[in-house]
């Protein structure tokens, strides 16, 4: 997959491909809040299912496993399939899967409603990033990327804070039942799409033509060590402020907050990706990265504002290397762009199981600070990955 080419770039979108892009953007905000909610939520819904918050990791591993069967199943066939018309159905279907979430009982019933959230986003995901590449011109495509990913930042600052508020006021189960609502009018959104058609040459992809697509493999293990860097601090850090602080989910809402407004100011800087070309922006993005998952534990030591003002430039880091990620993985054939992207949900999720499940297991064992050192050591290794691809086309 080549960088950038020396062909001019227009100036903007045009008005329909910005408000298609919004659509898409608004499915990405609901899979973001659904997924990301737990971290503030954790604390009072393991009090309230009288488990440990280790039980709760163990459900968030769960959606994560959902997320990776889905895609892995899906994959081959989601260039086949007529993209709106998926992207519709898994919408409902995860509204569906919240409601459940909000319903459960004990941690088996939060774990299988959690995995059927992960069905659903397995298939969202993919499907509405390839949608963005398939909208894209090349040339925009880093910025097109960029903009439909901000939805994690839309759920950050405004989805998340409001779920912690809501669980404040009505509890935990208040904020699932409003975020199944969501996922509704996402859907609905979705419907007012023009139907896209399949893309031409479309057909059943196995996994064996998708991972030898240049560099896929290559990005595929990065991104099984970054986002496994991400969803480990970030679902354990708001318990172990929690733990030494006599503190509510609203310090869970301020952190995501702080974190989101980064994430979505550092679409003004995507542009950088197109003239530059995403293979020189990964490794010092990624370096950068490690630097702040070590200086985690050490603000946490010193007050739980200081984690919030160093969330702001972690959003902003975070914002570029996924949408290193994303660009260079979607700017294959349109053919086989879904079966790619499907794999990328697959490892990403994966990543967010051995997150919940393993390194809740460090977590538990040896704190926080032996969590976000794991993370930084697998952000080392992305960078170092991201390096070889440089070095060999100089070559």
């Amino acid at each position: 997959m080549s960088e950038a080419s020396g062909t001019a770039v227009p100036l903007r979108f045009t008005p329909a491909l910005s408000r298609q892009l919004l659509s898409l953007t608004l499915a990405i905000a609901t899979v973001g809040l659904q997924s990301l909610m737990v971290a503030p939520l954790l604390t009072d819904m393991a009090r309230d299912l009288a488990v440990g918050p280790a039980v709760i990791g163990r459900a968030v591993g769960l959606y994560g496993a959902g997320v990776a069967l889905a895609a892995l199943i899906s994959a081959p066939r989601l260039d086949g399939w007529p993209r709106r018309r998926v992207l519709v159905l898994a919408l409902v279907a995860l509204g569906l899967a919240l409601a459940g979430c909000a319903l459960a009982r004990d941690g088996v019933m939060l774990g299988a409603a959690m995995a059927a959230c992960g069905l659903a986003a397995g298939v969202i995901l993919p499907t509405t990033y390839a949608l963005a590449g398939d909208l894209a011109p090349q040339a925009l495509r880093s910025r097109a990327i960029g903009r439909v990913i901000v939805g994690w930042s839309v759920a950050m600052v405004l989805g998340v804070p409001a779920a912690a508020l809501l669980a404040e006021q009505f509890g935990w189960r208040g904020a699932y039942a409003v975020i199944a609502g969501v996922a509704a009018l996402a859907a609905l959104s979705v419907l007012t799409l023009p139907a896209a058609k399949v893309p031409e040459g479309a057909r059943l992809v196995p996994y064996r033509v998708a991972l030898a697509q240049p560099e896929v493999l290559r990005l595929l293990i990065m991104t099984l060590a970054y986002m496994l860097a991400f969803y480990g601090c970030y679902t354990f850090l708001t318990d172990h402020l929690r733990a030494t602080d006599d503190l509510g989910p609203s310090l869970g809402g301020w952190i995501s907050l702080s974190y989101g407004l980064g994430f979505g100011l550092a679409v003004f800087g995507d542009g950088l990706l197109d003239r530059l070309g995403p293979w020189r922006v990964a490794a010092p993005a990624f370096l950068i990265l490690a630097g702040i998952m070590l200086l985690l534990p050490l603000a946490a030591g010193l007050s739980p504002w200081a984690v919030v003002a160093l969330a702001l430039p972690w959003g902003i880091v975070n914002h570029f290397g996924l949408n290193v990620l994303v660009s260079l993985l979607s700017s294959g054939e349109a053919a086989v762009r879904g079966a790619v992207l499907g794999l990328y949900s697959a490892v990403t999720y994966l990543a967010h199981f051995l997150a919940g499940a393993g390194l809740g297991l460090v977590y538990a064992g040896a704190g926080f600070t032996a969590v976000a050192m794991v993370a930084a050591a697998g952000l080392a290794v992305a960078a170092g990955m991201a390096v070889l691809p440089a070095v060999t086309r100089r070559a």
